[in-house]
């Protein structure tokens, strides 16, 4: 459930940016049906406009949502990916301390350890 979560978020991203554009669309063409039954009340323009702000603003909100996520995600799977770097440099610089004071005490090369099982 929690293996590769930078790409279940990238995913979300995606998902979410999907939900939030198709809900600014439904609100959108939702006020001009519903503005459209007012009548006198607002004109036609005024209603015409605030659903294109609706769409407008919606789509915006689904970029921006959509940007952080990815972004996170990103940063998740590259700090996992240094992480990883790190821990393999790691090995190696405990297995060149072991040959080098193996070779101090005893004079002789030390062997090569064997990779790690992954």
């Amino acid at each position: 459930m929690f293996d590769n979560i930078g790409r279940k978020i990238n995913g979300l991203a995606r998902v979410v940016f999907l939900v939030v554009l198709v809900f600014s669309g439904i609100g959108m063409i939702g006020m001009w049906i519903t503005g459209a039954g007012l009548g006198d009340h607002a004109g036609g323009f005024t209603i015409f406009i605030v659903g294109l702000l609706i769409g407008a603003v919606g789509t915006l909100c689904a970029w921006m949502a959509g940007c952080l996520l990815t972004g996170f995600g990103e940063l998740i799977e590259n700090s996992e990916a240094i992480r990883h770097n790190t821990e393999d440099a790691q090995y190696s610089l405990d297995n060149l301390r072991r040959m080098a004071e193996e070779y101090r005490r005893t004079g002789k090369r030390a062997r090569q350890p064997e990779e790690p099982q992954q």
